[in-house]
């Protein structure tokens, strides 16, 4: 099958194609697994497979290989929070085998989308910062859709809003690492933690809280991918991007 190069156009035409699969259709469900975040995924992932620079796209394992313990901050704060969620108790055991299904299929259809496609998409037209915000931004705005769906538009507001924080981290981390899987994990663990926490909130008043404590909460994870993206390593990743291409 012949490759296609990921271009910005095209890697809207598939975000756009995406949000359909994830919102425009009735959220399908079998046992409780989300069918529609698997669909997406599988188009996600049929899309990343079909572009011709597999390893600018992050579907490599990290390179180098040390680089995974840039993943391990986030993820132990992920498990952090996720030890904060069960402070209260453990969950059915039902629940948390659909909770960590659906993660899992949200985490990998997310992370191909946001961070193999279009990502690849806008390094293909803008400089490393730019694409970066702009693939955050958009990270976020498709997250109102949750709190939009409720008719919670602050709730919305302030979902979008860690999520483009956490999209810069992400962003960050796949960038360093060369690779989207690293931040699959890390993601997975985090909408497991958050969902649990949500579920764990019986009181009004605590689930109120929900949405300001994780803005709260990604701040200093936006802090490190800003660190991780500094001067020195922005020169090196474009160094190794022109290599790539050469």
């Amino acid at each position: 099958m012949k490759k296609i190069h990921i271009t910005l156009p095209l890697a809207l035409i598939v975000l756009a194609v995406w949000l359909g699969l994830t919102l425009g259709l009735v959220r399908l469900q079998a046992g409780g697994i989300g069918l529609s975040w698997l669909l997406a995924a599988l188009f996600a992932l049929l899309v990343s497979l079909a572009g011709n620079e597999r390893r600018t796209s992050g579907l490599h394992a990290p390179s180098p290989s040390r680089s995974w313990w840039l993943v391990s901050p986030p993820l132990l704060y992920s498990m952090l929070m996720l030890l904060v969620a069960w402070a209260g108790g453990w969950p059915a055991p039902k629940a948390l085998l659909l909770v960590a299904g659906n993660a899992a299929l949200v985490a990998l259809s997310e992370e191909l989308m946001f961070r193999a496609i279009l990502l690849q998409g806008l390094l293909d037209r803008y400089a490393i910062w730019p694409a970066v915000l702009l693939s955050s931004a958009l990270f976020g705005v498709v997250h109102t859709a949750n709190g939009l769906a409720t008719g919670d538009l602050g709730g919305a507001l302030w979902q979008a809003t860690a999520a483009f924080l956490q999209g810069i981290v992400y962003a960050a981390i796949r960038l360093r690492t060369r690779s989207v899987w690293p931040m699959m994990v890390v993601h997975g663990v985090w909408d497991f933690a958050l969902v649990s926490s949500i579920q764990g909130a019986t009181a009004g008043d605590e689930a109120s809280i929900l949405p300001y404590a994780a803005l709260l909460a990604v701040l200093p994870l936006c802090l490190y991918g800003v660190y991780l993206l500094r001067g020195s390593q922005r020169a090196l990743l474009r160094q190794d991007a022109y290599q790539l291409n050469q």
